[in-house]
């Protein structure tokens, strides 16, 4: 057989399966045929032989339980009762009493403490009065009440335009010069635009006071008198002229060797330089310094005063009691008296006070009954304004004569620490006692760093 023989043949075989293939395909539709025309007749569920179409269907809801709702009576009770017995009721309740619980826990830990301490401030302010200042014991501040920083040294000021200038605020230091020293290298002090700026307790306890001293003269530094001073002042004229010091209302016997210790390694510059710190250095508005709000961490835009201990919110500066504002730890919480020392069921920070009356001013919320504080004329006419109804509101902020807010910064409470708040900055790290001494440095700008370096116990 050829060639051509053998690919005929092929083909053929080849042809046969998918003849037999068509074939198949077309008896097969005769049969769907079939079974169609004859299910228009008998349904083809009806030609099961099964018997689970007898059974009924029942119908869940994922509202409901999982159970038998026919044969329980479900549909048969109540619809409250139906209504509590779901899952999606129990849901409902579990969340209402979720949010019950939390209200009750943010009304009894948050806003309640917060109204009580709102109400103890106000009363605060009705209940004081002129006759409980100026009579505190051992009133004998003779020195400068209120000093206005240099307008040359102000950051951002005419004198300067480029806004290099900065106020470096420091802790008590407490005669550690060595500890001073290391402070102003770490914070890059320059002597040509910087200012150093000390909030009292500068001598007493240390090592080296007549260091400190020398280094802040040589330095033009600016101090305010804090109690340490102020004590070491009042008992100089017994020191220098009878050699038998005069003791201080509560100065025990062996704290007045240490001061009279110290005097008489003092020179005249020295005492000159303490006599001459004010009670409290006030420093204007940074004219360059970004808008504040009430945040901790806000630039100081706004005036800001320096004071060895505290100040009493809402009384003329010019009204102070001298000793308290070298003293003051903490205020009865509803007759505002300064207190030396704490009480904790009595009294409150006195910062906390001071702040308090201070957002309400930077807020503009009325303040009717309030007595404002004044910070350059003791007999301004804002001190005598009562204004509290929103016209008076609206009056003053068309005058601008609303009183501005003030921030404080200050030293004194060694065992609080570092304390920084909107309207107050704590800056008595317990250097002397092996604590840090502490820096705020703030630039034109108003931004401020907090610059800390260890310290040495020289207890």
């Amino acid at each position: 057989m050829d060639t051509s023989e053998q690919d005929m043949s092929g083909q053929e075989e080849q042809a046969r399966p998918l003849s037999e293939l068509q074939a198949h395909l077309k008896s097969s539709a005769t049969h769907c045929d079939d079974i169609e025309a004859g299910s228009s007749r008998v349904p083809l569920i009806e030609q099961a032989a099964n018997g689970w179409q007898d059974d009924k269907p029942i119908y869940r809801s994922h509202f409901t339980d999982d159970r038998d709702l026919r044969h329980s009576g479900y549909q048969d009770r109540p619809y409250l009762i139906r209504a509590a017995t779901s899952r999606r009721y129990r849901r409902m309740l579990l969340i209402v009493v979720l949010l019950l619980s939390l209200s009750f826990w943010r009304w009894s830990w948050c806003l309640r403490p917060q109204l009580e301490e709102d109400t103890e401030h106000k009363q605060g302010f009705f209940a004081q009065g002129d006759e409980t200042y100026d009579t505190a014991k051992g009133n004998h501040f003779d020195g400068v009440r209120m000093q206005e920083l240099d307008a040359r040294l102000l950051p951002g000021g005419k004198h300067d335009p480029e806004g290099k200038r900065r106020l470096i605020f420091v802790g008590d230091i407490h005669g550690c010069a060595h500890e001073l020293k290391k402070l102003l290298k770490h914070v890059d002090f320059d002597e040509k635009t910087d200012h150093l700026i000390a909030v009292g307790d500068v001598v007493s306890k240390g090592p080296d006071n007549v260091g400190v001293l020398d280094e802040l003269i040589r330095l033009g530094a600016s101090s305010v008198r804090g109690n340490h001073e102020d004590r070491l002042l009042a008992m100089a004229p017994s020191v220098f002229s009878s050699g038998s010091p005069s003791l201080p209302e509560g100065v025990s016997s062996k704290r007045s060797e240490k001061d009279e210790k110290l005097l008489r390694q003092l020179s005249k510059h020295h005492l000159k330089y303490l006599h001459d710190m004010p009670l409290m250095l006030q420093i204007p508005e940074l004219p360059m310094a970004s808008k504040a709000t009430h945040k901790t961490s806000s630039p100081l835009s706004e005036e800001i005063l320096v004071v060895h201990a505290g100040l009493v919110p809402a009384v003329s500066l010019f009204k102070q009691d001298p000793y308290y504002v070298m003293n003051m730890r903490s205020i009865r919480k509803k007759t505002h008296l300064p207190l030396a020392e704490a009480d904790a069921k009595q009294s409150s920070p006195w910062h906390n006070v001071w702040g308090w009356y201070n957002d309400r001013l930077f807020r503009k919320k009325s303040t009717k009954d309030f007595r404002i504080l004044v910070s350059s004329d003791a007999d301004s006419d804002i001190d005598a304004l009562a204004f509290g109804s929103w016209l008076d509101v609206l009056r003053l902020r068309k005058k601008d004569r609303w009183p501005k807010p003030q921030t404080v910064v200050y030293g004194h409470h060694s065992k609080a620490g570092l304390q920084l708040h909107r309207w107050s900055k704590g800056l008595d790290t317990g250097c002397v006692r092996g604590g840090e001494l502490t820096a705020l440095v703030l630039d034109a700008r108003g931004e401020q760093e907090i610059v800390s370096v260890d310290c040495k116990d020289h207890r």
